[in-house]
C-alpha cells in the first residue's frame, strides 16, 4: 500500500448558490489533493492529513468532515488558542473561483512552531499555499529534508497566490527547496509569474532530480525530467464549467494515486478525467465516477 501525508491548511468554506444563499462545507488545496488521491487510489493508497485545528464546535465538525471524506486524521493537531480560518467562494458567468479569506491568524499557520516527524510515508505533499502560510518555515523545510533523508518522495505544487505572498518571496522559498522535491507541478500563469525568463526545457533541467508536471489551463499537460519531455497530453476543452475550484488540487491527486501503476501519459490522462467532474459541481468537494478513469 502506498501511504501519502499531505500538509496544509483546511478551512470552514461559504460558497455561493444563489444571490443570498450559501452553503457551508471545509476545504482547502492540499485537504482538496489528499481526497481525491484517496477517492482514486481505494484500497490501494492510504492518506493522512497533516494540519492544526481549534478546539471549537466548527473544528469538531471540521475533523469529523476529514474522516467522512476518507482521508486519516492522525497527523491533526488540535490547537486551544487559534482556531480555522474561513473563506467565501463565489464564481464568475464562466465558473472561474472567486475568494475572499479570513485566515490571518488560523490555527494551521503555527504548525511547525515545534518540530514535527513526516516520516514513516512513501509521498509528502505542500503547496505553495502551506509554505505562504506557515509561520515557521525553516522547520517546515527541515522536516521534509529528514522525510526525504528517510525515503520520502517529496511532492511541491507551486500553488500561488498573490494575496498571500509577492512573486519574489514564493520563488526565493521555491528555490530553497526544489532541490528536496521529485515532484513538482506548475501550471503555464505560475511559470510565466515566477520565472518569465525560462523555458520548460531549461527548468527542468535545471531540476533534474524533479519529475515536473505543467499544465496548461485543461487544454494541455505534460511531464518533464532531466530537460526531456516524457509525456504530453492534449484535452478537449470541458463543456461544462460551473466552478473551477480544486480542479489542479484534484489534478494531482488522482495523478498521485495513479503514480505506482501507470505511466506517465496514463497518470496525466486518469488526473484530467477526475478534474473535469470536479469542475461540474459547485464547490471544492464534488461526486467522483470512478468508472470513467477507464474511459
Amino acid at each position: 500500500m502506498v501511504k501519502l501525508l499531505c500538509i496544509g491548511e483546511i478551512m470552514l468554506e461559504f460558497s455561493q448558490i444563489s444571490e443570498n444563499l450559501y452553503r457551508k462545507s471545509f476545504a482547502g488545496d492540499t485537504f482538496n489533493v489528499a481526497h481525491y488521491a484517496s477517492i482514486v487510489g481505494g484500497s490501494s493508497v492510504e492518506v493522512d492529513y497533516l494540519t492544526a485545528i481549534g478546539t471549537d464546535e466548527n473544528s469538531d465538525q471540521c475533523q469529523s468532515f476529514i474522516e467522512r471524506n476518507k482521508v486519516g486524521v492522525k497527523k491533526i493537531h488540535r490547537d486551544e488558542i487559534h482556531s480555522i480560518g474561513l473563506f467565501n467562494l463565489s464564481n464568475n458567468d464562466a465558473g472561474e473561483k472567486r475568494y475572499t479569506y479570513w485566515r490571518s491568524d488560523s490555527a494551521a499557520r503555527h504548525l511547525f512552531e515545534q518540530k514535527i516527524d513526516l516520516s514513516g510515508y512513501d509521498f509528502v505533499y505542500i503547496s505553495g499555499i502551506t509554505a505562504a502560510i506557515t509561520i515557521h518555515k525553516t522547520n517546515l523545510i527541515d522536516a521534509l529534508l529528514k522525510a526525504k533523508n528517510k525515503g520520502a518522495k517529496i511532492v511541491f505544487d507551486f500553488n500561488y497566490r498573490p494575496q498571500l505572498w509577492a512573486a519574489d518571496e514564493a520563488k526565493e522559498f521555491s528555490l530553497k527547496l526544489l532541490p528536496l522535491v521529485d515532484i513538482l507541478k506548475i501550471s503555464d500563469e505560475e511559470f510565466e509569474i515566477l520565472f518569465p525568463c525560462k523555458t520548460m526545457s531549461d527548468f527542468s533541467r535545471e531540476n533534474h532530480e524533479a519529475e515536473l508536471i505543467f499544465t496548461c489551463g485543461g487544454q494541455k499537460a505534460e511531464v518533464w525530467q532531466a530537460g526531456n519531455l516524457l509525456a504530453q497530453e492534449f484535452f478537449e476543452a470541458s463543456t461544462k464549467v460551473i466552478d473551477s475550484s480544486a480542479a489542479g488540487d484534484s489534478f494531482l491527486g488522482a495523478y498521485l494515486a495513479s503514480y505506482s501503476k501507470f505511466d506517465a501519459s496514463q497518470r496525466l490522462k486518469r488526473a484530467h478525467r477526475i478534474a473535469v467532474q470536479v469542475i461540474a459541481h459547485k464547490g471544492s468537494i464534488a461526486p467522483i465516477d470512478i468508472k470513467k478513469l477507464e474511459i
